[in-house]
């Protein structure tokens, strides 16, 4: 028997229950914004002065806005902990991304007449998406082939530079679209 049948391989990621849970729930996603965008579910009535899709995106951008920090303090704080943050993490952030996509289709969904200037919007959708997209494939590795030592977190300066990048467009976004 050689040595190389005796290594550990990289478990099966079709074994590994948080990645199929998180990558479900993104395919979800993708439907549901293809659902809102093409109008089979109706997220453009009002509840008190806002569509429902705009209370959709505040709570999004709210929850990103707050828990960032805090996940970045907490993890530090309570080493220990670290396992059960970055799964509120993980669920958190890409909740919020559903609900930022649930607003965004609402908002490709309006009648000519009434469609919005999406500029800072789309900017802060594609910036959230971006934080996804490198947060997924650093938690799963899915295109790493056995040594997660090889790939260490590719995106590291631009998942967290993006953070950054975030607070100033949901700021500019909130500004120009509820002016005080």
């Amino acid at each position: 028997m050689n040595n190389s049948s005796k290594s550990n391989p990289k478990p099966s990621l079709s074994k590994n229950k948080a990645f199929i849970v998180e990558t479900i729930y993104l395919i979800l996603i993708f439907i549901v914004m293809m659902l809102i965008f093409f109008d089979v579910i109706d997220t453009g009535f009002f509840l008190g002065q806002l569509r429902f899709s705009h209370w959709m995106g505040i709570i999004g951008a709210l929850f990103i806005m707050v828990f960032a920090p805090i996940f970045y303090y907490l993890k530090r704080r309570y080493p220990k902990r670290y396992k059960i943050l970055m799964q509120i993490h993980v669920f958190g952030f890409t909740t919020s991304f559903l609900l930022v996509s649930i607003h965004l289709a609402g908002q490709l969904n309006r009648p000519l007449q009434f469609y919005p200037d999406l500029g800072a919007g789309l900017a802060l959708y594609i910036i959230v998406a971006i934080l996804v997209i490198t947060g997924y494939l650093h938690r799963y590795h899915p295109f790493n082939l056995g040594n997660k030592k090889s790939a260490p977190h590719f995106g590291r300066k631009l998942h967290v530079g993006l953070i950054s990048g975030l607070y100033i467009v949901i700021i500019v976004h909130f500004a120009i679209n509820f002016p005080i």
